[in-house]
């Protein structure tokens, strides 16, 4: 027992302690922002336009993701893929064959890349069922369609 009390009132050693001493951070070096880094970035923002563009089409028209698939004879997960935005490049003929499988044009499939910056997603799809509504339109009804179209953007 007495051990065990001299051991606890021995003096404690004096910590030798050195001063805090902070590291500067290097100066950073002038970078030049990698081009391919960009082009990715925008690469990535197109494929999901085109993604949106491709289920709002498809949903217009009613169709399952499987029906869009065998109507364009392609595979589901393809499709799932590309509205999903992770297809990395289809192919013009594979868009050529959803494009007829939805029955529009590849055009309408395609982002215009200026608008598609400035357009929300909401806007997107009220732009797309406007178009697929215009399509389906007998001519004498587009007429009326374009006045009614001009009448509300000329609005004050």
């Amino acid at each position: 027992m007495q051990q065990v009390f001299e051991e606890r009132t021995r003096p404690t050693p004096e910590l030798n302690v050195e001063p805090l001493r902070v590291a500067r951070p290097e100066p950073r070096k002038e970078t030049r922002p990698d081009p391919r880094r960009g082009r990715e970035v925008g690469e990535r923002r197109y494929m999901v336009a085109l993604g949106q563009r491709i289920r709002s089409a498809r949903e217009q028209r009613g169709m399952t993701q499987k029906q869009a698939a065998l109507a364009a004879g392609i595979a589901t997960d393809m499709i799932s893929r590309l509205e999903n935005g992770r297809y990395q490049s289809p192919g013009l003929r594979t868009l050529l064959r959803i494009a007829e499988g939805l029955g529009i044009a590849l055009s309408e499939l395609l982002p215009d890349t200026n608008l598609e910056q400035r357009a929300s997603p909401v806007e997107l799809s009220h732009r797309a069922r406007l178009i697929a509504l215009a399509h389906r339109a007998e001519p004498r009804d587009l007429e009326l369609i374009v006045d009614i179209a001009a009448t509300i953007v000329n609005r004050p």
